[in-house]
């Protein structure tokens, strides 16, 4: 039997065809990514010329004092530091420095961060992602600094370095790298840490602050002005000419100056409304372009985090969803939020009853990021209580709670306190008997 729908089928290859004769909205979309280094960095200027007078004595041999760079995501720490890392290695000096750079998000054990030191110097994976003491590859790892580096510098970048400092090993591993110079007889390191927390020096342990953390640069965020220059700058480079309307750029800055000043975010949004706008085969982009890119990162952010949020967190979530699905009206307190917990905690192995405590602490946390809203009311004689309401649709925390497998199969579970055949006694569900 014929498939009618066979009509409707997208015909990739139309597509393509289509797409390579349509209009060029792109020059480089490269320019518009987070790693891009541009010819210029406009408002860093004080932070390139900090980073430039620490670093300059490793043209001569010397060893840079190791430094701390603070800043909210998107300020361009880590632009700043490749970029001087860049103009460093352009100088016609003989001892050429060698810059390695970790993101403790992503290698983030001691062990591995040793191991990619190791094998990023050798060019080989020499060492195993698992396995090999780490007293050994330490030794290891000196005599390779000595051999293949000698004379010269290499600048240790740990991005993110405040989530290695909260992990098992972690001040241990950056006190054995500020002491790495002891332990060298021709190599000199220089240890550079990038931070998105101003206060994650509280958790160091002091030997670590007396010889990393008495240096530090402070990144400020950009305000609307500044947003305006960097994408400006950005834009001339990334796309064809005559492609953006006036305010497309202005918009892009507004945007992301409400977050906080992020320089990454107003370049994300650039790139995609240039995409939506590419994808429909249009010749420019608008302000309406700009809006819609916003909505569809917004829910990528918001999908994003909840899927990395732990899984007591998501339970927390789950239970405001599963009452505000079955009893819309409902007005949600904390105490309702535990109960529910209490009841779908059950319902997947292994998970332990929480405090009312701990539970209140998980909706403070999901309110500072945007997704419920957690306002405190006086209930006279009865106390204090937070009253529970979403700030992001339901469809969203459905997709995203669905998306879980530890979580999907709760989704239906009508809380008990809503059922009107049941109740709960001592933590035990019973059916009412009248």
């Amino acid at each position: 039997m014929k498939n009618h729908n066979n009509n409707h089928q997208f015909n990739i290859d139309k597509f393509y065809k289509s797409y390579l004769n349509g209009p060029r909205i792109f020059k480089n979309r490269d320019a518009l990514d987070s790693w891009y280094i541009p010819k210029e960095l406009p408002h860093r200027d004080s932070q390139i010329k900090n980073i430039a007078e620490k670093t300059a004595c490793a043209l001569l041999g010397d060893t840079p004092p190791s430094f701390l760079c603070y800043g909210m995501t998107g300020t361009g720490k880590t632009a700043t530091i490749r970029y001087v890392s860049q103009k460093l290695a352009q100088q016609t000096s003989e001892i050429k420095p060698w810059w390695i750079y970790i993101n403790c998000n992503v290698v983030s054990t001691p062990y591995r961060i040793l191991a990619h030191i190791y094998n990023t110097i050798s060019r080989q994976e020499k060492i195993p992602p698992t396995g090999l003491p780490k007293d050994i590859i330490f030794k290891n790892l000196l005599g390779l600094l000595d051999s293949k580096i000698g004379n010269s510098i290499c600048f240790l970048v740990l991005d993110e370095i405040d989530i290695l400092v909260n992990k098992k090993g972690g001040n241990e591993i950056l006190y054995d790298l500020t002491r790495l110079n002891e332990n060298l007889d021709k190599c000199k390191t220089c240890l550079i840490g990038i931070s998105n927390k101003l206060k994650f020096r509280e958790n160091l342990d002091p030997r670590i602050i007396s010889s990393l953390g008495e240096e530090h640069i402070v990144f400020p965020s950009y305000d609307a002005s500044e947003l305006r220059d960097i994408l400006n700058d950005r834009a001339k480079i990334a796309f064809n000419e005559g492609v953006l309307k006036e305010e497309v750029i202005p918009l892009c800055a507004a945007f992301a100056a409400k977050e906080n000043g992020d320089a990454r975010k107003a370049l994300q949004l650039l790139r995609k409304a240039g995409e939506l706008v590419e994808r429909v085969q249009n010749k420019i982009v608008t302000s309406k372009h700009v809006e819609k890119a916003q909505e569809e990162l917004e829910n990528d952010h918001i999908m994003e985090y909840i899927k990395g949020i732990p899984l007591q967190s998501k339970l927390v979530l789950a239970s405001i969803y599963l009452i505000s699905k079955f009893s819309p009206e409902h007005v949600i307190i904390s105490g309702d939020i535990y109960d529910v917990h209490s009841e779908i905690r059950g319902l997947i192995p292994g998970i332990r009853q929480l405090t009312k405590r701990r539970i209140s602490d998980y909706i403070n946390e999901l309110a500072l990021a945007g997704i419920i809203s957690a306002d405190v009311k006086s209930m006279g004689h009865y106390g204090r209580t937070k009253i529970i309401k979403f700030d992001i649709s339901m469809e969203l925390i459905e997709k995203a709670l669905l998306d879980s497998d530890k979580t999907k199969g709760i989704m239906n579970h009508k809380p008990v306190f809503l059922q009107a055949n049941k109740v709960k006694l001592k933590n035990n569900i019973f059916k009412k008997l009248i």
